[in-house]
């Protein structure tokens, strides 16, 4: 049983790697298409990223009742 939970949450910590770096890549893609001098797109969408992937982070943790 805790096997099935160390599973869960190390390929929820995957997900959030791959969401996060895919996006930094479309921030990066709209800097370059929009030719922002600041980077100010690749901030964004990775900050995006993060809060979705705290997001789901929350939604799978455990609840205690």
């Amino acid at each position: 049983m805790a096997d099935n939970k160390f599973l869960r949450f190390s390929s929820l910590g995957v997900q959030m790697a791959v969401l996060i770096y895919l996006g930094s890549e479309l921030g990066k893609y709209l800097d370059v298409k929009y030719e922002s001098e600041k980077n100010i797109y690749t901030a964004i969408c990775v900050m995006s990223a993060v809060a979705i992937s705290l997001v789901q982070l929350v939604r799978e943790m455990p609840k205690d009742e």
